[in-house]
């Protein structure tokens, strides 16, 4: 069975950039590397929300 990456949103993805302008040291990176680690950011969000999806029907299934 193939992995599915997670499906990031635009709203991960502008919190992301929040996330990486708002934190010091990040502020440092040029604005592609900046870029990456913003939608590594929206990434990590995307598959958090995927898994609540899944426990939440494991729950209503049982």
């Amino acid at each position: 069975m193939p992995i599915k990456p997670p499906f990031a949103t635009e709203m991960d993805l502008a919190r992301g950039r929040q996330i990486v302008s708002s934190l010091t040291p990040l502020q440092r990176l040029s604005s592609d590397d900046a870029e990456l680690v913003a939608r590594a950011i929206a990434l990590i969000r995307a598959e958090g929300r995927k898994q609540g999806i899944e426990l939440s029907q494991v729950a209503v299934d049982a």
